[in-house]
């Protein structure tokens, strides 16, 4: 199969949330009792100006990329949406950069991904076209009677990629986005096609703002100097006049202090060297930083302050995914992240906003949010069984600790109590490896052919992209892979029971011919009426309705993704 992304336009967009809601009560996978609905409609957090009823959110990453991963997110619960990073480098040169499969979540999580890999200008569409969605459809499926969400855009990773055209561009349409486009698509279809609305009108189109984003969170490489971070940090508060945050590296910490952590944790498998520590930020000089940046944005009447934090460069040593180094998350960074904030609140008194992503799920929400800290945003948790239906958990229990607390949303963080977390945690067990990993089911497999032995629907919820879906044929539930939303990650490979590779082996509906050339997936391509359809031997055949040289079973299956599932990017 293809790893490019071909976003799906937004027409089509709208057609399977409504095509897929009205059929099956369900929309991109997210069913429809795990829409989260606050309880509690008054329970506000405020953050960037904006009110928003919960701090929950996917962080920059594989969930926040493309718009339907956005809508998702939201459904379940999600309201702080951390937008997937931008940099100079995008599209063919940044997907090639990328070995696959890129990510492994089967214990704690590994990803050698970094930022989009659409072009900068597709994931501005993207998220334009995502800001409608959530609109549109908070208010079709009766979630919320006005904006209750923030699109919180993520760049990097140098002062030189910030201020070019393409960047600086980018951060001023996200901005305001009136005049794109991609914000005229969307409004024209959505004010062409009112009629097909029950709830949403022409007064609520036109109440969407075109500040797609006012916040930004800066991502800088490993071995960044503090120079020219402040100064990324200064052209985005006083230029760009962004509520702006700082990603902080758990190398703050120093090397021994995280090598400590981890292997008093059973962690002592996971390799890394000094080399980042040396390299990267000091934990001194970032707080004379951070105060001065701090400062800045006070007189900008602008929010500051820190997200905590990146994820954790680790070497390969094991095979989890290719090459020679990867990105850590899950739940061994929790108590590298919670001691990066610690010691960053105890040096600021409490005084600095903390945002926070780092092993965070249902466990040790309550306790991070009892600190003060929010927003809390997360990404392995969402990439295990359960999917973003998880989210729905969280954002209920974040709703609840959020209603016995005063001063939520305010940027102070109580130093008691997360020193009280930090503490603790040596002494959880449930922070402790449990088990040795299991062996990363990555590489070449037998495909399993078109049913699956037992139906369990594991990759489904596993996929960030949606690209799994599940249709019922003759009653009977099969997987179908969508090529065009899929960047082989391989995430559902690491979960699926029987050993298979569903990115790879399930019947595939592909949306052009280079994308079927560049495959030896089992599927079809439709073009006006001309099927070309792939046979489980790799044999291809080409069909026209009405000619009978197909199997039986596979003329069902097309025949049952087309009249049942017809909104389905065919």
């Amino acid at each position: 199969m293809s790893e490019i992304m071909r976003p799906i336009p937004f027409p089509q967009l709208v057609n399977w949330v409504m095509g897929e809601f009205k059929n099956h009560s369900s929309v991109f996978g997210i069913r429809k009792e795990k829409f989260f609905r606050p309880a509690k409609p008054g329970t506000k957090v405020s953050l960037f100006g904006t009110k928003i009823s919960s701090p929950i959110g996917p962080a920059a990453g594989p969930h926040s990329q493309l718009a339907q991963n956005i809508l998702a997110a939201y459904l379940a619960g999600s309201r702080f949406m951390e937008l997937k990073t931008v940099q100079i480098m995008d599209g063919e040169e940044m997907r090639k950069a990328i070995k696959r499969p890129c990510i492994n979540a089967l214990d704690e999580g590994y990803n050698v991904e970094w930022s989009t890999e659409l072009t900068v200008a597709e994931a501005q569409e993207e998220y334009i076209k995502a800001w409608f969605l959530c609109h549109v459809f908070a208010k079709e499926f009766g979630i919320a009677e006005n904006c209750d969400f923030i699109f919180n855009m993520s760049a990097g990773y140098n002062l030189d990629g910030i201020k070019s055209a393409k960047i600086d561009s980018f951060l001023d349409k996200m901005k305001n986005a009136r005049h794109t486009e991609a914000w005229k698509r969307c409004y024209e279809y959505i004010s062409a096609n009112m009629v097909s609305f029950e709830r949403f009108t022409e007064n609520d189109l036109e109440a969407i703002s075109p500040v797609v984003s006012a916040g930004i969170t800066l991502s800088t490489l490993h071995g960044c100097p503090v120079e020219e971070i402040e100064k990324i940090a200064t052209h985005l508060i006083s230029e760009k006049r962004l509520h702006t945050y700082i990603k902080c590296n758990p190398t703050l910490l120093g090397f021994e202090a995280a090598r400590r952590l981890l292997d008093e944790m059973g962690y002592n498998y996971i390799s890394f060297d000094d080399r980042h520590f040396k390299n990267d930020l000091q934990f001194n000089e970032a707080v004379e930083m951070l105060g001065r940046l701090k400062e800045l944005a006070l007189g900008e009447k602008l929010d500051f302050g820190v997200k905590v934090s990146n994820t954790f460069p680790v070497q390969i040593k094991r095979n989890e995914l290719p090459g020679q180094e990867m990105y850590m998350s899950g739940r061994p960074l929790f108590p590298l992240s919670i001691s990066v904030a610690q010691k960053l609140a105890v040096a600021f008194n409490g005084e600095l906003p903390i945002s926070y992503s780092g092993g965070a799920d249902l466990l040790n929400l309550k306790e991070i949010l009892e600190t003060g800290i929010l927003p809390v945003t997360v990404a392995t948790t969402i990439l295990k069984p359960g999917g973003y239906e998880r989210l729905t958990q969280l954002a209920e229990l974040a709703e609840e600790t959020l209603a016995g607390m005063e001063n939520s949303g305010t940027g102070l963080v109580s130093v008691d109590k997360l020193n009280a977390l930090a503490e603790s945690l040596p002494g959880k067990k449930a922070y402790h490896k449990k088990q040795k990993n299991k062996e990363p089911q990555t590489g070449n497999r037998e495909p399993y052919g078109l049913p699956c032995k037992i139906f369990c629907g594991i990759c489904i919820g596993v996929c960030p992209n949606r690209a799994n879906v599940k249709v019922e044929v003759q009653g009977v539930p099969q997987i179908v892979h969508i090529d065009c939303i899929c960047n082989e990650c391989g995430n559902c490979a690491s979960f699926c029971p029987q050993n298979g590779r569903p990115y790879r082996d399930k019947f595939t509906i592909f949306s052009c011919e280079e994308d079927f050339a560049d495959s030896e997936n089992p599927g079809f391509l439709r073009t006006n009426d001309l099927y070309r359809i792939r046979l489980e031997d790799k044999s291809i055949l080409n069909y026209r309705r009405g000619e009978i040289n197909i199997p039986d079973e596979w003329l069902t299956l097309i025949d049952t993704i087309e009249t049942k599932y017809g909104y389905l990017p065919v």
